[in-house]
């Protein structure tokens, strides 16, 4: 199995076609809406990728644009079938929040995503017990235990993307504090760590570390991850975590372009993979040592 765009991918590409459809057959949105007997918001946030596509609207909203039988139809109403598609991570709504729900989507559809993290291990790579440990010291007492081991599952579902089959190629830098901040006790993290060097293994995921000796690197004091999709969304979308909160979406292509510069910086200044594997190394002898 080759990666293929999901729900929402496939929602923004449907959308995209729909837009390009109307303003070459001149008409706006009003227009449109006045022939389906519908909102023009609707119209508007079917075309953004915003809304669930019903097949029977798009097939209206073809026959408006005089979109004949054949290929382009077929492959536009099948794209609308797509789009109404439930994931896996649907059934996790009730404790995922609403951008970290958006971010796991997007997440899943990515062709390619480069990550930076200054604190802890990426999600993507985490292990159980430090992911529960990470979320417990997110949540505190808010969350009950059933939602924590919940959101667990959701980071262990979340990894099914690094299969080599998914499609997804993987790249990250973990600054060299991520080796020696104990997340929830030293045996979890010498496990953490041990699992790094394992996955890192595959030729599809990059993990390399910030060394110390890199000093202060220009991007290096948030943690921040680019989406790039083979299809759907052309410049791809930078995600941003923030303190206290769920993180942020950024689409503008002058901020996009500045994260870029700053993942440029951040992995020239960091270790190769092959260097940065003996390194993973010497921090689990160097738990075991303290251990003893």
């Amino acid at each position: 199995m080759t990666w293929s765009p999901g729900p929402v991918v496939t929602r923004r590409r449907l959308g995209g076609e729909l837009r390009r459809l109307r303003e070459g057959a001149g008409l706006k949105l009003e227009d449109v809406a006045r022939r389906l007997e519908c909102s023009p918001s609707k119209i508007s946030r079917l075309e953004n990728g915003k809304g669930v596509p019903r097949w029977r609207d798009v097939r209206d909203m073809l026959d408006v644009y005089a979109v004949a039988d054949g290929e382009q139809r077929e492959r536009l109403e099948n794209w609308a079938r797509t789009g109404q598609a439930k994931m896996w991570w649907q059934a996790y709504s009730d404790v995922l929040p609403p951008v970290m729900a958006t971010y796991v989507e997007l997440e899943w559809d990515a062709a390619q995503i480069r990550a930076y993290e200054a604190y802890v291990v990426h999600g993507l790579l985490q292990t159980a017990d430090y992911a529960r440990a990470v979320l417990h010291n997110a949540f505190g007492s808010t969350m009950s235990e059933p939602n924590v081991e919940k959101l667990v599952d959701v980071r262990m579902r979340r990894q099914e993307a690094l299969t080599p089959d998914h499609g997804l190629s993987f790249h990250c830098v973990l600054d060299e504090s991520t080796l020696y901040r104990v997340v929830g006790s030293p045996k979890i993290l010498r496990s953490q760590i041990e699992h790094l060097i394992h996955v890192a293994d595959a030729e599809h995921v990059d993990v390399r570390v910030l060394p110390f000796s890199a000093g202060l690197v220009p991007g290096s004091r948030e943690a921040f991850a680019k989406l790039d999709f083979s299809e759907g969304i052309e410049h791809g979308l930078v995600y941003v975590e923030r303190p206290g909160t769920a993180g942020e979406f950024l689409a503008d292509l002058n901020e996009i372009s500045d994260h870029e510069s700053w993942l440029e910086g951040l992995y020239a200044a960091a270790l190769s993979e092959s260097d940065s594997i003996p390194l993973l190394e010497r921090a689990v002898r160097r738990i075991d040592a303290s251990d003893g």
